[in-house]
């Protein structure tokens, strides 16, 4: 991180509380998770344990500035992980679309086994200006598109998983947004987003998002651009129907190296019962995914699936969640994914991950979560390749406790 950037966030930091129209906030979690890999599955040893954990704590220390006619904000991240038998997570889909990473490591420590870093990044760092009826955004900022539940095609420029604990904060990229507003319940959005300085083979980005109302209970929505050298263009319809929601959206893209063309599209629905049981059902479909076990193997290596743009190796997923009010207090959820492959044979093979979590409120500022993820089906093959969906994810027990000031 440039050492004058270093000075000038430091005297905002200093400065902040003593103007007026500046707040600062701030979060504090602390996660810790535990698993048990057995044979098959990501981490698992012949020989030694097989118990993986890994504590992750993270500070986010925000100023906001909200005046009538601008705002700014800015978001400053600092994460300790420690990994013992999991993976690292390498990359993420935002690294593609930062000129600059803005992070530098405090610690990074590595053997065999076991990681434990110490990072630190600006993860929003934007100005917003309003004139009359358009707005003109320029820095790192967070862009949230579609209108899936578990997945959104349309976000293109990357989206949260559906088993993502926190999802408070999207991460920020690079960008100069323009918002107009033809009409009152219509909107466009204009984005260009930077590539990466030190890849200069990773393209600029370029999109369009127009999103209208269309009676009283139906919106339609556009996409169209170039990602990271990819064409893409799509659209989504959503609506109310005898007091169930539903919606259609898909996204169809052309990848610049390979000249291949893709469709990827979700369908969904969602009812809340008189209970206050939330249910919601979605369909993913993405021509690009795998519909034999032998294809995961270069799934697994492909740079889209490898930076989360392409959240799953299979082509088609089914995905339920539950979500209900146990107590005033207590909010209980489910999430199953269901995924089938067929073998050399032809036969069909299914593979499930169910995600149980309970979020209590510890205090108007606080919250704890519990989380456990099971997964079933085939795990990895001799060369250490996934044969299914879900199937060489170890079981694994989540704790979380967050809180604001």
């Amino acid at each position: 991180m440039p050492y004058r950037s270093s000075i000038a966030i430091l005297l905002l930091l200093l400065l902040a509380p003593t103007v007026h129209a500046v707040e600062f906030t701030g979060r504090f979690s602390m996660l810790g998770t535990t698993a048990v890999a057995d044979a098959g599955d990501f981490g698992y040893q012949s020989t030694g344990s097989n118990a993986l954990s890994a504590d992750q704590q993270s500070v986010r220390l925000m100023l906001d500035d909200v005046q009538t006619a601008s705002e700014w904000s800015i978001h400053l991240r600092t994460v300790r992980q420690h990994l013992n038998g999991f993976t690292a997570d390498a990359v993420h889909s935002s690294d593609l679309f930062r000129y600059r990473y803005a992070e530098f490591s405090l610690l990074d420590e590595r053997d065999t086994d076991n990681t434990t870093s110490l990072d630190f990044e600006y993860d929003r760092f934007f100005y917003r200006k309003r004139l009359g009826r358009y707005t003109l955004a320029l820095g790192r900022q967070a862009i949230d598109w579609g209108s899936g539940r578990l997945w959104q095609p349309l976000n293109v420029f990357g989206a949260f998983a559906p088993t993502d604990l926190d999802t408070d904060y999207k991460p920020g990229i690079d960008a100069i947004t323009v918002d107009a507003y033809p009409g009152a319940f219509s909107s466009l959005t204009g984005a260009y987003v930077l590539g990466p300085k030190f890849e200069p083979e990773i393209e600029d980005s370029a999109a369009l998002h127009y999103r209208s109302q269309l009676g009283e209970s139906s919106e339609l929505t556009l996409v169209a651009g170039k990602v990271i050298g990819n064409q893409v263009v799509g659209t989504a319809f959503e609506s109310a129907l005898g007091g169930m929601g539903w919606r259609v959206e898909g996204l169809y893209y052309k990848l610049e190296q390979s000249d291949e063309r893709a469709f990827f599209w979700i369908a969904g629905i969602d009812y809340l019962f008189e209970n206050g049981t939330s249910i919601i059902l979605e369909w993913y479909d993405n021509s690009r995914g795998a519909l034999y076990e032998y294809e995961l193997g270069a799934m697994s290596s492909d740079p889209l699936v490898v930076y989360g743009l392409q959240q799953h190796l299979s082509r088609q997923v089914l995905g339920m969640s539950l979500q209900r009010d146990l107590t005033p207090l207590l909010k209980g959820g489910y999430t199953l994914l269901a995924s089938a492959l067929r073998d050399e044979n032809n036969q069909s093979h299914i593979s499930l991950l169910h995600q149980l979590y309970a979020t209590y409120s510890v205090s108007n500022e606080s919250d704890l979560l519990m989380s456990v993820i099971l997964a079933n089906g085939k795990g990895l093959n001799r060369v250490d390749e996934p044969q299914s969906e879900f199937g060489h994810l170890a079981n694994s027990a989540s704790l979380r406790l967050r809180f604001y000031f």
